[in-house]
């Protein structure tokens, strides 16, 4: 276990050793992500935590297997105001992984750098994809002159019952 991570990792070396990190990335260094976040989220200071480990799979494929824990400000979409979004993901990514065994696995595949993985990189995409497409507040935390309607007591007048009336006269 380390106290500090590092960018790149060489793929090979971690897994003969089956390491095993752990520790936090300021989300000010994932560029990528800083697009989706809400501006105040910059001001926060917010980090994800982080774990992971190199291992082999039962294709004997490099595996990055991991966990993520953070808590991200977006936008909320219908207020435009700042809302928290906790998410808390693992991720099992193979590296380098050969056609044959990728149409055999469910799992994802990444592409080393000459035996080196970016685990910012990485983890950064496994951020972008948890986001929500929509992020927005419920109805009733969202704005309070939102209207908040109960179905089961609202009733609404048939806008056709004056056609009927109509018809009856004639």
């Amino acid at each position: 276990m380390r106290d500090k991570l590092r960018r790149q990792y060489q793929v090979h070396r971690e897994v003969a050793r089956n390491g095993y990190f752990e520790g936090k990335i300021p989300l000010v260094e994932l560029e990528r992500l800083q697009g989706l976040l809400h501006a105040q989220s910059a001001e926060r200071g917010d980090s994800v935590s982080v774990r992971f480990e190199f291992v082999r799979n039962e294709f004997d494929t490099p595996i990055v297997v991991g966990r993520l824990e953070t808590t991200l400000v977006l936008e909320c979409q219908r207020c435009l105001e700042p809302m928290e979004v906790p998410l808390a993901l693992e991720f099992r990514v193979m590296v380098d992984a050969d056609d044959s065994v990728l149409q055999e696995s469910d799992q994802d595949s990444i592409d080393s750098d000459d035996g080196y993985v970016d685990l910012f990189a990485l983890v950064e995409d496994e951020l972008i994809l948890a986001v929500p497409l929509v992020a927005r507040h419920d109805d009733s935390e969202c704005n309070e002159h939102w209207p908040v309607a109960d179905a089961a007591t609202e009733t609404r007048e048939n806008p056709f019952a004056v056609l009927a009336q109509l018809k009856a006269t004639e």
